[in-house]
C-alpha cells in the first residue's frame, strides 16, 4: 500500500492517537479485519463509552443483538410509513434492514463493550429523519429492491481504488480489499491499520462533492453524529467512536472546527408511523454477490475467519487454514454429487493456491486464490454448466445457508413468534434459506388440512415464503380433484419483514389474515375480487365475520358488471360445492351465488349486443349460469328461459352469443331446434357480410349444444353451403371461427361428425380424419411463434 501511495501527496490524515480523549475507528462493514482491529483496539484504549454509527431509535434492542441466545446473521428492521408526506408527496411506506453478523465491526463493539461493562450506543439519525433529509434517488431513497442502512458504496466504487487495480493488475475491488486490507492487515498493529483505513478512506472521500454528500443525507447525518459525539465527551473521559470510514474525516473536521454545530430537527411522530424491530438474517441476503450493496462477498467465509482470529494466539496461518477448508468441503460435496475430485486434486489446489498468494505478493491465501485454486483444479478442461459444479459448491458453501435467531423474544414482534411456532408444530423446517419441498395430504389427517391453511395464509400475507406447485387451483379452477398439495418454501429476511410489517393486523397469522381480507373488502367495489377474497378466506381456513358477509352483499348490489358479477358467481358456485367436501361450515357462498344469479338474469336480455371482442366471455357466463341451474338453483331455470328467449328475439344480437343462446335453450327445450336451424337459414339467405356472421353463430351454438351436430346432417350441410357460397378470402376470414365451432368437439363426436360430413360427399371417413402427421419441428417452431406474439402482446397467460 505505501508503494502505491508514494507518488501521491499525503492528504490529511485524523490522528491516531491512543492516550488522546476521543478516537476515530474507520471501518468497512462486515470485515473481519476491521473488527479483529477494532477489538484489539478496544482492549488497548479502553475507552468509557462507545459510540456506534447506526440509528439511535434502536438503542433499546442492543441487549437483544447481544444476548447469548442470539444467533447471527441478524438484523434491525426499520419502517416509516409517510402519512405526513415529509418525505414526499406520494406518501409511500419506507423499510431498510441492518444487517449484523460474526465479522460485523459494530457487532463486535457492542460485544466488547458489554464485556468492559461499558456503554455502547448508536448515534446516527433515526432512519425516519435519514430519508427526510435524502434528496429523491439518492442514498436510501434509490430505486432497489433491497435497502440498507449500512452503505460501503464509496469505498467500494471510486476512481482512486480503480486506479490502485490499474496499477497491480488486481481484477476487481474485493481481490484489492482482500490482498491490502483483510489479509495483510491482521499483521498491523492496530495504530498502524487505523492510519491505513484512514489513508484509503480519506482519498475516497475527496472524490465526492459536498453536493452529492447534501442529496444523500450524509451531511445531516454527520451533523447529528458530531453532536452525539460532543455530547458523549461531555460526560466521559474516553470516546471511541466506531464509524464507516467514510465519516471519519468528515466527522473528525465538525467535532474539531470549534463551531457550533446544527443537527436536523427531529420531528414528532407517532409510534405507529416508525420503528425498529429485532429480526433474523440469513447469510444469502447479507451476501455482496445476491443485492446488498454493504456485504462482503460470501459472508459465511469471512465468518469463520473471524471466530477463528478470535479464538487464535496469533493470526499467522489463519486464513490459509480457511482456505484449505472451505477446499477440503468443497471436494466432499463434489464426491457426494458424483463429481471425480480426487485427494490428489485437493493438493494440487492448495499447491496453486500458494503459489498464486507468493505470486500475488500476499500475505496469504485468501478467497480469490481458493476460487483460483477450485478453477484451475477441479474444473477440468473447460469450463460448462456441467463442469462448474464445484465452483457452484463452493460459492454456496462460502456464502451460507443459515438462518439466525434472536434470543430475547420479549422485542420479536407477535406475528414472527406466531410463525415460527406454527412451523415447530407443523414440522416446517424454517431455520435454513435452502428451498425445501413439502408434499401435503388434504384429507388423511387433520394436520395436512393445517398444514395448506397455514401455507396459504403466508401466501395471502405476501410473505414470499411459500409457493404451491401442484394441488387444487380454486382461484382458476383447476386440478379439483387433486387431493395432495406440493410446496415449496423458503424463509428470507422479507418473510420476516412482512410479517413485522403486519404487526398492527393481529396477535397470530390467522388474526392478520382475518384483518387483511376485511380491509380489502371495505376497499372493494368490484365483486369477482370480492369473491376471490372468499375464495381465499376459504382456504386459509378463516370463516368470514357478519361485517365482511355484509360488505360483500353490498358489493354485489352495487356492482352493475355484468362480467364481474359472471366470474364472482363462478368463483362463489367452486366454494359452495366444495364446503362439505372440505369440512367448512360457511354457507354463505350459496347466498351470494344467488344473488348474482338474479342480478344476471334481469341483466341478460341487454347483453344481446355484446361487443364482438367480449362475445366469448359473455357466452361463458351464459355456461356458468346454465351449469348453476342444472345443479343448484334448479327453481331458477324457467326464469333463465325466459331471460334467453328474451335475449334472442332482441333486434341487434351478436352472432355468437345468440348462437350460445339458442344452443342452451335448444338443450333445455329439444323442440326449440327448428328455431336454431331457422336462424341459422337466415344467415344463408344475407349479403356476404351477414353470411361470414353465421360462422360466428354457429361457433356459439356449437359451443353450448354440440350434439346438435349429432342428431342428422343438417347443420353440417347448412355450414358446408355457407364454405361453398363464399369465394377463397372470405372463407379465409371465417376459418378460425369456424375451427372454434369444432373446437369443443371430443375426439370420439370428431370421428363421428367425420363420417356424417364423409356420407355427405360418397366418401370413407377415414378419408377425413386420418390426415399426414404434422413434422413434430414445425409444431415446436409454430408454438414458439405463439409465445413470442402472445408476450409482444402482453397476453402470456393466454398460453397457460
Amino acid at each position: 500500500m505505501e508503494r502505491i501511495l508514494r507518488n501521491s501527496e499525503a492528504p490529511e490524515i485524523i490522528p491516531c492517537d491512543f492516550s488522546s480523549p476521543l478516537l476515530f475507528y474507520p471501518i468497512r462493514h462486515h470485515s473481519p479485519v476491521c473488527s479483529f482491529q477494532l477489538v484489539r483496539t478496544i482492549e488497548e484504549y479502553k475507552p468509557d463509552i462507545v459510540l456506534i454509527e447506526g440509528p439511535e431509535n434502536a438503542n433499546g434492542l442492543i441487549p437483544v443483538l447481544t444476548d447469548e441466545n442470539t444467533t447471527l446473521p441478524a438484523a434491525f428492521y426499520y419502517f416509516y410509513k409517510d402519512t405526513k408526506k415529509l418525505v414526499s408527496d406520494d406518501a409511500k411506506d419506507y423499510k431498510c434492514y441492518y444487517p449484523f453478523v460474526y465479522s460485523s465491526p459494530e457487532y463486535n463493539a457492542l460485544v466488547s463493550a458489554k464485556k468492559l461493562n461499558i456503554p455502547a450506543k448508536f448515534i446516527d439519525l433515526p432512519y425516519c429523519e435519514i430519508l427526510i433529509a435524502t434528496a429523491e434517488n439518492n442514498g436510501l431513497r434509490k430505486n432497489s429492491d433491497k435497502h440498507s442502512y449500512a452503505d460501503d458504496s464509496y469505498l467500494v466504487q471510486n476512481r482512486f481504488y480503480e486506479k490502485i487495480c490499474e496499477k497491480t493488475g488486481l481484477r476487481s475491488f474485493e481481490e484489492f480489499w482482500e490482498k491490502y486490507f483483510e489479509t495483510a492487515g491482521i499483521f498491523l498493529t492496530p495504530q498502524q491499520f487505523i492510519k491505513q483505513m484512514h489513508t484509503y478512506c480519506r482519498f475516497t472521500r475527496d472524490d465526492v462533492s459536498q453536493e452529492e454528500m447534501i442529496a444523500d443525507g450524509t451531511s445531516a447525518r454527520e451533523n447529528h453524529m458530531a453532536v452525539r459525539i460532543i455530547e458523549a465527551m461531555q460526560e466521559y473521559r474516553r470516546v471511541l467512536v466506531v464509524t464507516g470510514g467514510f465519516h471519519c474525516i468528515g466527522l473528525y473536521n465538525l467535532v474539531n472546527s470549534g463551531k457550533k454545530i446544527k443537527s436536523p430537527r427531529l420531528h414528532k411522530m407517532p409510534e405507529t408511523h416508525h420503528g425498529c424491530f429485532p429480526m433474523a438474517y440469513s447469510y444469502e441476503a447479507a451476501d455482496a454477490l445476491h443485492g446488498y450493496s454493504s456485504g462482503m462477498s460470501f459472508p459465511y467465509f469471512y465468518d469463520c475467519a473471524m471466530k477463528k482470529l478470535l479464538e487464535s494466539n496469533s493470526p499467522e496461518g489463519v486464513y490459509n487454514g480457511i482456505t484449505l477448508d472451505f477446499l477440503v468441503r468443497t471436494q466432499k460435496e463434489a464426491v457426494k454429487k458424483d463429481i471425480a475430485v480426487s485427494i490428489a486434486d485437493i493438493t494440487s489446489a492448495h499447491t496453486l493456491m500458494n503459489g498464486l498468494a507468493a505470486l500475488r505478493n500476499a500475505k496469504e491465501c485468501g478467497i480469490s486464490e481458493l476460487f483460483d485454486g477450485v478453477i484451475s483444479t477441479f474444473i477440468k478442461g473447460e469450463r460448462t454448466v456441467s463442469t462448474s459444479i464445484p465452483l457452484d459448491i463452493l460459492s454456496k458453501l462460502a456464502t451460507g445457508d443459515k438462518i439466525g435467531a434472536i434470543g430475547d423474544k420479549s422485542h420479536v414482534p407477535p406475528l414472527i413468534t406466531d410463525f415460527e411456532k406454527n412451523c415447530k408444530k407443523l414440522n416446517i423446517k424454517y431455520e435454513t434459506a435452502v428451498p425445501k419441498n413439502i408434499e401435503n395430504a388434504l384429507f388423511t389427517s387433520a394436520k395436512g388440512m393445517e398444514t395448506s391453511r397455514f401455507l396459504h395464509r403466508m401466501d395471502f400475507l405476501g410473505t414470499g415464503f411459500a409457493k404451491m406447485l401442484k394441488g387444487p387451483d380454486l382461484h382458476k379452477n383447476k386440478d379439483r380433484s387433486r387431493v395432495r398439495e406440493e410446496w415449496k418454501y423458503r424463509r428470507t429476511p422479507n418473510v420476516d419483514a412482512c410479517l413485522i410489517d403486519h404487526t398492527t393486523d393481529g396477535f397470530t397469522i390467522e388474526e392478520a389474515c382475518s384483518s387483511v381480507a376485511a380491509r380489502k373488502l371495505m376497499s372493494e367495489r368490484r365483486c369477482e375480487t370480492a369473491a376471490q377474497i372468499s375464495v381465499d378466506c376459504f382456504l386459509m381456513g378463516i370463516p368470514m365475520q357478519q361485517a365482511e358477509l355484509a360488505q360483500i352483499e353490498d358489493i354485489l348490489i352495487n356492482d352493475g358488471d355484468f362480467f364481474s358479477v359472471g366470474r364472482g358467481m363462478h368463483s362463489f358456485e367452486i366454494l359452495y360445492s366444495l364446503q362439505n367436501l372440505y369440512g367448512f361450515e360457511d354457507k354463505s357462498s350459496l347466498a351470494h351465488l344467488t344473488r348474482c344469479f338474479d342480478k344476471l338474469v334481469s341483466s341478460l336480455p341487454s347483453m344481446a349486443n355484446t361487443p364482438p371482442e367480449r362475445g366469448e366471455e359473455c357466452i361463458t357466463v351464459m355456461k356458468y349460469m346454465y351449469g348453476i341451474v342444472g345443479n343448484i338453483l334448479s327453481e331458477r331455470l324457467d326464469d333463465f328461459r325466459q331471460a334467453l328467449i328474451t335475449m334472442s328475439e332482441a333486434p341487434a344480437k351478436e352472432p355468437s352469443v345468440f348462437g350460445a343462446a339458442m344452443g342452451i335453450l335448444y338443450s333445455i327445450e329439444p323442440e326449440r331446434r327448428d328455431d336454431a336451424e331457422n336462424a341459422m337459414k337466415g344467415y344463408l339467405r344475407g349479403s356476404p357480410e351477414i353470411k361470414k356472421q353465421g360462422a360466428e353463430y354457429l361457433k356459439g351454438l356449437f359451443g353450448t349444444a354440440r350434439d346438435i351436430v349429432l342428431i342428422d346432417d343438417r347443420f353440417l350441410r347448412m355450414t358446408d353451403e355457407l364454405v361453398q357460397s363464399m369465394d377463397y378470402e372470405d372463407f379465409l376470414e371465417i376459418l378460425p371461427s369456424l375451427r372454434l365451432s369444432f373446437s369443443c368437439f371430443t375426439p370420439n363426436e370428431i370421428q363421428s361428425t367425420a363420417e356424417i360430413i364423409a356420407g355427405m360427399y360418397n366418401s370413407d371417413g377415414g378419408d377425413i380424419t386420418d390426415m399426414p402427421a404434422v413434422d413434430e419441428r414445425l409444431f415446436f417452431f409454430g408454438e414458439k411463434l405463439d409465445r413470442e406474439i402472445f408476450a409482444l402482446m402482453g397476453k402470456e397467460d393466454m398460453l397457460e
